[in-house]
């Protein structure tokens, strides 16, 4: 049994992870709560559902067993009224001021660590007003006194929001960047123009790559099969969010799994394939307590020091869009998608190194709005011809309208590391992967794996590898692949029955 209960609690403030002794009580999660939340303990309301249909409730002494709060279980903080967004809330909203437009800054030249090593990585964008650089200055204070971490280019979200009282009604995402329609005869509402800004803040702070060998295997394949024929590959990542405790209120996405989905190569880049599978893949992860937290994909070295090309930069824009959510506080829609580059690094003699991302708020919504098209060009991000008797607005670059913007104003660099104790869920990363081409996966892949693995390690041990699992569930059921998970989640023994139908299919 696992000597730990970790829950993944859902609030009007956004996602936690709550990591708690096996042997807690109802009480001790109460505590935690409030931590996180200042949510008392009396005012607390748990369901397993969000409409609160499912409600867990208990008294404060009861085991979390007892309850049915297991290990890797998901639990909602459903009470309204103790609702977190109006106790922060209550403060009076201070308005932004409007940010004048400044010359673009250029790209930290600091590089990424190749996956085995950690390294604190550069930034792409700056703040662009006054009001921004007072408040870094503020949070840096704040951030030496407790001492944490200080982003030169970055604040972490809550910690922007804090010193503008959670205003976020001036903030990109808020924005609407729509066009006007002339008509004869009627009164013409003019667009106002839009001044192209570098965001000062970031959603996620780190990439942790928890799994090392995963992200090795998948680069190796690139590498050694892909590479030599200018093919590319991409896979979706699956982790975890927890506080990044080196930062003011930071954010860290954790890597544990990559799924690599049906692909195609369009143009220079892999383009997944419609895929059937999909949402099996999510609830496998969702049983081990996972959820999608990126994609990652390779790419060649691009021109002229280009941190992100533009059709990259569209691209990082719509997925983004796809997996955000208004579950903060405040109900501004916030993506946490993070987007992790493979590129030859000349630094390291044209080794592979990861390099994550995103792209800012103002990108995404520009994106969503259909704002910016697909062009030929290499180097910016182009904003669409107006249609017949359209007016879009003017978009401000340096100071002056311009229908062509640098992909750099739009770069939201990430820090990448790996722990020095590596605590990974997965203990094995060698069964074959899915849908790759020339590696297809056989049944004697099972009798191959299971023969490599010793009689005496534990039975969820030697099932704790995440293709193996997909496998299972693809060939024998899903179900049978739950129960596996619960036991990998839970570091509790697979159930004879189970044993005993894996023995028989492989032998």
């Amino acid at each position: 049994m696992s000597k730990e209960v970790t829950v993944r609690l859902v609030t009007p403030a956004g996602r936690s992870r709550i990591v708690l002794p096996a042997t807690a009580t109802l009480g001790d999660l109460q505590t935690e709560v409030k931590a996180k939340t200042s949510v008392e303990p009396a005012a607390q309301r748990f369901a397993l559902d969000d409409k609160g249909q499912r409600p867990v409730a208990g008294a404060p002494e009861a085991p979390l067993a007892q309850l049915g709060i297991v290990n890797g279980i998901q639990l909602y903080l459903v009470n309204a009224e103790a609702s977190i967004a109006p106790q922060v809330l209550s403060k009076v909203p201070v308005s932004v001021e409007p940010e004048k437009p400044i010359g673009k800054a250029d790209p930290a030249s600091g590089g990424s660590a190749a996956p085995a090593a950690s390294s604190s990585s550069g930034a792409a964008a700056s703040s662009s007003s006054s009001g921004a650089v007072a408040s870094s200055d503020a949070a840096s204070k704040a951030a030496i006194g407790d001492g944490k971490k200080v982003d030169p280019k970055f604040e972490t979200f809550d910690a922007f929001l804090r010193y503008r009282r959670y205003d976020t009604g001036a903030l990109p995402g808020s924005q609407r960047y729509v066009s006007a329609t002339v008509r004869q005869g009627g009164m013409i509402k003019i667009p106002p123009p839009v001044s192209i800004k570098q965001q000062p803040y970031r959603h996620v702070d780190t990439l942790s790559v928890m799994n090392v060998p995963e992200v090795e295997y998948f680069i190796g394949y690139w590498q050694t099969h892909l590479l030599e024929n200018a093919m590319q590959r991409l896979g979706w990542m699956y982790g975890y969010y927890l506080e990044d405790k080196n930062y003011d209120e930071g954010c860290r996405a954790v890597l544990e799994g990559i799924y690599e989905p049906p692909q195609e190569m369009v143009g220079e880049y892999a383009q997944p394939k419609d895929d059937p599978h999909h949402g099996r893949v999510d609830r496998i992860a969702e049983a081990l307590g996972l959820e999608p937290i990126g994609w990652i994909y390779t790419s060649l070295l691009l021109d002229d020091g280009l941190l992100l090309s533009p059709d990259e930069v569209l691209r990082i824009g719509r997925l983004q869009n796809e997996h955000s959510t208004n579950i903060h506080f405040t109900k501004y829609n916030l993506s946490k998608f993070v987007s992790c580059a493979v590129r030859p690094d000349v630094k390291l003699g044209g080794l592979p190194n990861i390099n994550p991302f995103m792209v800012s708020d103002q990108c995404s919504a520009m994106v969503r709005d259909g704002i910016l098209s697909e062009s030929a060009d290499r180097q910016h991000c182009v904003v669409r011809e107006a249609k017949k008797d359209e007016l879009i607005p003017d978009f401000i670059v340096e100071g002056k309208p311009n229908k062509k913007i640098a992909t750099d104003f739009f770069v939201v660099r990430l820090n990448d590391t790996t722990p020095k104790k590596l605590r990974s869920m997965f203990v094995h990363a060698d069964f074959p992967r899915e849908n790759r081409q020339t590696q297809p996966q056989r049944r004697e892949d099972l009798k191959k794996y299971f023969k490599k693995r010793d009689k005496s390690e534990p039975s969820w041990s030697r099932f704790a590898d995440f293709h193996l699992i997909l496998y299972i569930a693809q060939e024998i059921d899903v179900d049978t692949a739950v129960a596996i998970c619960e036991c990998v989640r839970d570091r509790k023994d697979v159930p004879e029955g189970v044993l005993m139908l894996i023995d028989q299919i492989i032998q």
